[in-house]
């Protein structure tokens, strides 16, 4: 231990001995016999970790000093050599998708009769009688993973789903869900009644010998638009389970902050889970970029909760969420060069950034108001741009805003997805202070396919992480988990880390990793999920490592991670998180 840190130790300890009589005052909890990597540069390792109430009390080198804190309410666990890092922050969610598609149909997987009655059975016994069973999206994952040639062969005798499949398990429930192309709807004898087309035989509806409705309906049937008139929202109550599900998730991989993507009812509903104690991570919410000069004229400020209007650290308005431009996937992310899959296409901009039905023509200035008054407000911008033109644009737009507020007006702000880079902007993003919000989950994926869409010179622009990092930009790690058209995107550590860390897919291949030299070091992979992912909403100074005065959010690996080989990350697994001090989950089960 260096001098100044045994320093701060004792006369730690001088406090508690000398002022609180000894273990009069003594900490709530424990974590010894632990490798604590806390991110902190003076003192990088520890051995136990200190709480009381929310606050991490002590960071300590030995067992042995954690007894001066100890008293007949501590907890003490002996965490037998596991791994303590800070709290895992996921930085893009979209929690209502998040928390649906556990309390909903996901069918992006099922392609066949046995799949389709493991997950309507699933759902429906855990809905209330009454609720409707809607998304679904089947075929998705087999339809996305081909291109559109091989789309078109894998249609041609595609599996044609029926309500007398799904009725049994659905008496007391009305099903109305979808293939992933949108192509075909399937739905269960209690929506046909509910829409009085259980008799009908409108075009599109698919019909027994008999004449009596399978169920399945085509896209352009007006019994779509029919069935659509009698679904009800889903209840309030239906809304806090699919969140109570989702955080339950999140708690589980290890994840004690996300920055979401929030639209309404969800700040009050956050801040009832709040209320009752439930809410098991910390909210930094993010409205769309649209939204704010209504946020303006109502007064809230960044960084308040939604219902007490008071500056919160655990639920609060973080930032704004602004649109450039599309998807690589559609051919939607801008691009200065056209598509090479599809040469007379470079991409298109969207509602925030042009008004043009087709968005094909910019308008600029219309997404350069909304950060103004989002920059006046205080706010910050984290914008989505994906194709190195929407990157170029967006830091345009940023550049625009630091001539007139000043630079510190811009410093923080993000660009979502940052995938294709050209080699001068990376200069503007470290002359901005913006930040590069990326997505390791996405490599998987995308490694499968973006070369159709780029070329092999341009696939070596995508996900450059450790290009970002050499030129001084600081990234930060999403998940945009559920997932974004075929692809679902998976939240835990260990898979977003092998994504930044190795570049490879779960299966190991391809073997040295897509684009290895964009892989980054197991401590940059920390690095921008905890303190980086903390300082780009502005609370390094409260959370992203293990320091005395720090909240207490934690998050405890079996394995070392620092230790292990890289390959081996994909082993790990969650053995505890600590979200404010408090215990939200063990290995075995959510905590009480």
């Amino acid at each position: 231990m260096n001098t100044a840190r045994r320093t701060f130790v004792i006369c730690l300890w001088a406090f508690f001995l000398g002022c609180a009589g000894g273990s009069e005052n003594p900490a709530d909890l424990i974590l010894r016999n632990a490798d604590v990597y806390t991110m902190e540069d003076d003192q990088p390792w520890a051995s136990a970790v200190v709480i009381t109430g929310n606050t991490i009390t002590a960071v300590l080198d030995s067992d042995a000093e954690a007894n001066a804190f100890t008293g007949p309410g501590t907890r003490v666990i002996d965490m037998d050599g596991a791994f303590v890092m800070p709290g895992f922050i996921d930085s893009h969610t979209h929690f209502a998708g998040w928390g649906s598609i556990w309390n909903n149909a996901d069918l992006m997987a099922v392609s066949e009769d046995e799949g389709l009655v493991a997950e309507i059975g699933r759902v429906a016994a855990i809905l209330p009688e009454g609720e409707w069973i809607t998304g679904g999206a089947w075929d998705g994952h087999r339809l996305w993973e081909a291109d559109w040639r091989e789309r078109e062969r894998l249609k041609e005798n595609r599996w044609l789903p029926r309500r007398q499949t799904i009725d049994p398990l659905t008496p007391n429930h009305p099903v109305f869900v979808n293939s992933w192309d949108r192509e075909l709807y399937l739905a269960n004898t209690v929506a046909l009644v509910a829409a009085d087309l259980d008799g009908a035989a409108l075009p599109g509806m698919e019909l027994d010998p008999d004449g009596s409705p399978t169920g399945l309906i085509r896209a352009g049937s007006p019994a779509i638009g029919q069935i659509r008139a009698v679904i009800t929202p889903k209840s309030e109550e239906r809304i806090l389970n699919e969140m109570r599900a989702g955080l339950r998730e999140l708690a589980k991989r290890g994840i004690t902050e996300f920055h979401d993507i929030t639209g309404e009812p969800y700040p009050r509903l956050y801040a009832a889970l709040h209320e009752s104690g439930e809410l098991t991570s910390r909210v930094w919410m993010r409205l769309d970029l649209s939204r704010s000069a209504e946020i303006r004229d109502a007064g809230i400020d960044m960084g308040t909760h939604p219902v007490t209007g008071e500056s919160d650290p655990y639920l609060r308005y973080g930032a704004y969420k602004g649109y450039m431009d599309g998807l690589m996937g559609s051919h939607g992310a801008l691009l200065f060069e056209p598509y090479t899959d599809d040469p007379g296409t470079f991409g298109h901009f969207r509602r925030h950034s042009s008004d043009a039905d087709d968005l094909m023509e910019p308008n600029l200035g219309k997404i350069l108001d909304m950060m103004r008054i989002a920059t006046e407000d205080g706010y910050v911008v984290n914008t989505h741009a994906i194709g190195d033109r929407g990157i170029a644009l967006t830091l345009d737009q940023y550049e625009q805003l630091a001539a007139e507020f000043g630079p510190e007006a811009v410093a923080r702000s993000r660009v979502i997805h940052a995938q294709t880079m050209r080699e001068q902007d990376y200069a503007r993003f470290a002359d901005l202070d913006v930040i590069a919000e990326v997505n390791p989950s996405m490599v998987e994926d995308d490694m499968r396919w973006i070369i159709r869409r780029l070329g092999p010179e341009r696939e070596k622009l995508s996900h450059p992480y450790k290009s970002f990092l050499d030129h001084g930009v600081a990234i930060v790690g999403g998940s945009d988990i559920p997932g974004a058209q075929g692809a679902t995107f998976p939240c835990h550590p260990r898979y977003v880390i092998n994504a930044a860390v190795n570049r490879t897919r779960t299966d190991g291949t391809p073997e040295g990793g897509w684009l290895p030299d964009e892989r980054i070091t197991m401590h940059q992979a920390i690095r921008m999920h905890t303190l980086d992912a903390a300082y780009a909403a502005f609370d390094e100074d409260t959370r992203g490592s293990i320091k005395p005065g720090k909240l207490a959010d934690l998050t405890v690996s079996d394995l070392n991670l620092m230790e292990i080989e890289p390959t081996d990350v994909l082993q790990m697994e969650i053995v505890m998180t600590i979200v404010d001090g408090r215990i939200v989950y063990e290995s075995g089960g959510m905590a009480p």
